[in-house]
């Protein structure tokens, strides 16, 4: 993600024809523009589950099935966090075109089509509200608007401020939990696990947030992003001390640990191995309620 200096600059979108065809035949789809962007919006999900990430659509899946949901609430899961995520890209792509870690063909169809792919992604998230409204009532589609709002607060104004940036991701992560699930304590626990995991990613990003100008809670500060690991562990404790017990709850201080021995790319894998487990144990445990 960049600075919202950088991803405010929208430029027109005027690749030449030559320019075009080289950067759509280099994607796996055909020459059309409507595929090519569909192709983007899809590949801006699946290329961060090819790297470890989705962890949020687990969790609202795994609660799709734990309450016996209908498909209807696992569609406005999947088309929610993929709109979200194709937002990000499109946003910063930019920035991302100097970053050799993102996809470059990926980035070539988001800058060549900037304003397209804009008010595409504008259309569907309306779309996606809608089918809400229609099949899950009002409060899911509350839940699906508020996270859709709070990803694009988060990429224009948040991202680069240190402290705000992790606890509005926490937010982000509960907001999108809700959408499946109205159970405060566990729309708590995902927000502690998404604003942990997402301190770790930061952390993994220092570099090019650094050579961005982009000052977030890893950027600030090793000791910064300590002690709001700390914070976040407490807060954790408290939060699994109801439904996994005063002994498994001693264990949110693990990631604490890997903060403090491994590498952030390390760290964030062992984290999420770490969620993993006590996600399912909260589920196993028949004490996530409704």
């Amino acid at each position: 993600m960049d600075s919202p200096e950088a991803a405010n600059q929208w430029p027109e979108p005027t690749p030449s024809l030559a320019e075009l065809t080289d950067t759509v035949t280099a994607l796996p789809v055909s020459s059309s523009t409507v595929l090519a962007l569909g192709w983007a919006f899809a590949a801006s999900t699946l290329h961060r589950v090819r790297r470890g990430e989705g962890a949020l659509l687990a969790i609202n899946l795994s609660l799709v099935a734990y309450h016996g949901l209908g498909l209807a609430s696992a569609l406005v899961s999947v088309l929610t966090i993929a709109l979200m995520y194709a937002f990000n890209d499109l946003y910063d792509a930019p920035i991302d075109s100097n970053n050799p870690k993102k996809d470059r063909a990926l980035i070539a169809v988001y800058l060549d089509h900037r304003r397209l792919a804009g008010l595409s992604i504008l259309v569907l998230k309306l779309l996606t509200v809608g089918f809400a409204l229609v099949t899950l009532g009002p409060r899911a589609t509350v839940a699906a608007a508020g996270a859709m709002l709070a990803n694009v607060i988060y990429s224009t104004l948040f991202k680069g401020a240190p402290v705000i940036d992790v606890a509005w991701c926490g937010l982000w992560g509960a907001l999108y939990a809700a959408i499946v699930t109205a159970s405060m304590p566990l729309l708590v626990l995902v927000g502690l696990m998404t604003a942990v995991c997402h301190l770790y990613q930061a952390l993994d990003d220092r570099a090019s947030d650094t050579a961005n100008d982009i000052t977030t809670t890893a950027v600030r500060s090793a000791a910064l992003s300590r002690d709001v690991l700390v914070v976040l562990s407490v807060l954790l404790l408290v939060a699994l001390r109801a439904p996994l017990g005063t002994a498994w709850a001693a264990t949110a201080f693990i990631p604490l640990v890997f903060f403090a021995s491994t590498s952030a790319r390390t760290g964030w894998l062992l984290t999420k191995a770490y969620f993993a487990i006590v996600w399912l144990s909260v589920l196993g445990l028949g004490r996530a309620g409704s």
